[in-house]
């Protein structure tokens, strides 16, 4: 699953990568929290969560959990990103919908194999 987490978080930060540099970046993309411009930035939070991506990019020492939310911010900013499309997420088969219902997937087996756990459901 660990695989699958860290593969899913590829979509989210092609995008958002792809609308920081439409925005002619000084930083080249690399958010950086005391500069003025970044705080003002309409990317400011898309631009955060994709630097933060890249910084554990070897996914080594991220723990799963971290993998998990960071996906799950994905998601929102994909559903962001893509709402003007007005789509039916349950039945659509463009690239960002498809996209969507399989990290939700993905997400929902997460949680539902931390609930079980190794030693059985947690209470």
């Amino acid at each position: 699953m660990r695989h699958e987490l860290i593969e899913a978080l590829t979509y989210p930060r092609l995008l958002v990568e792809e609308l920081i540099s439409e925005k002619d970046c000084p930083h080249d993309s690399l958010f950086a929290a005391t500069e003025e411009r970044c705080r003002n930035c309409d990317t400011n939070k898309e631009c955060h969560w994709a630097n933060c991506v890249v910084d554990f990019s070897e996914f080594d020492d991220t723990p799963d959990h971290t993998l998990n939310a960071s996906l799950r911010y994905g998601i929102k900013l994909v559903e962001k990103l893509h709402n003007k499309l007005r789509h039916n997420e349950t039945t659509c088969t463009c690239e960002p919908c498809t996209w969507v219902r399989d990290a939700q997937r993905l997400t929902e087996e997460f949680d539902a194999h931390l609930e079980t756990g190794i030693h059985g459901p947690m209470y």
